[in-house]
């Protein structure tokens, strides 16, 4: 009979990837012999065999500096959360991707790229996960940091994380997290940073995009959007769909480093809305 290997469950009941996963390695060692590896570089090549064992190391070595991070202070953020167990709102489950938090030096060399004085603006991610990313926000002077989450399990760790969080270096404490299908969320009329990690597809972000729109022409005001994806080159259609909007300017900002806290590094691109004429 072929063992079937049972999702890993984290403490909230959540299906996280980022667990055991040496040991689905030696699992599938076991199973299908010691010579898996070699038959695996003759059918894929010797270079991209490396190059999966060198994303899995990568990855395992920065979850374990975001597990580190999550027990400095006292949260739970770390992971790759799956979202087809979870309890979603609205209609587009199938077109979220997994939950993955941006490393702390990735989200601070993306500040770089931003005034620095921001504190009438308030910040808000969308697709926000487990709050890694709010939490991180939280230590800029923002007057107000919103998470737009579906699912309600991570919108509830999410929440726990807020309250829980400590750090000297936090200077917004004004957090908060609210439930909606992102495609649904209006947007606050206060200067805005947006933040978008790769949440959705592309049909979906078309709908944030037009709804951020219309509330800026609704009320002109500064905002700022930032993108970054590290997977399904997701950068490549997003750009493109922010220019097409003729509201935003796309400011130059410098290539991203391969910080080892980050399990991939991301491709960003940040805009500003251009003033009025």
């Amino acid at each position: 009979m072929t063992n079937i290997e049972m999702p890993r469950l984290d403490r909230d009941g959540v299906e996280d990837r980022s667990f055991g996963r040496l040991g689905r390695a030696l699992s599938h060692l076991r199973q299908h012999g010691l010579l898996e590896p070699i038959r695996l570089v003759h059918r894929h090549g010797l270079g991209a065999s490396l190059g999966f064992v060198q994303r899995n190391i990568r990855h395992m070595f920065a979850d374990r500096l975001a597990r580190k991070w999550d027990r400095r202070h006292g949260v739970d953020t770390a992971g790759s959360i799956q979202l087809g167990g979870l309890n979603v709102v609205g209609p587009h489950r199938a077109k979220g991707n997994e939950a993955v938090c941006t490393s702390p030096k990735t989200f601070d060399f993306i500040m770089k790229s931003l005034p620095r004085d921001l504190h009438d603006h308030t910040f808000i991610d969308i697709g926000s996960g487990k709050s890694r990313t709010l939490l991180l926000a939280s230590r800029y002077p923002f007057a107000e940091i919103i998470g737009v989450e579906f699912a309600r399990e991570l919108v509830d760790i999410a929440r726990s994380n807020i309250e829980r969080f400590r750090d000297p270096l936090q200077k917004c404490r004004a957090l908060s997290v609210v439930e909606a299908d992102a495609a649904a969320y209006d947007f606050p009329e206060a200067p805005l940073v947006v933040y978008f990690y790769n949440p959705f597809s592309k049909d979906v972000f078309d709908i944030v995009l037009k709804n951020l729109v219309s509330s800026l022409e609704r009320r002109p005001r500064n905002c700022f959007v930032v993108y970054g994806s590290s997977s399904h080159r997701a950068i490549d259609w997003a750009r493109p769909a922010i220019r097409e909007t003729g509201i935003f300017r796309e400011l130059p900002v410098p290539a991203m480093p391969g910080f080892r806290d980050a399990i991939r590094t991301i491709d960003y691109a940040v805009f500003q809305v251009q003033a009025a004429a």
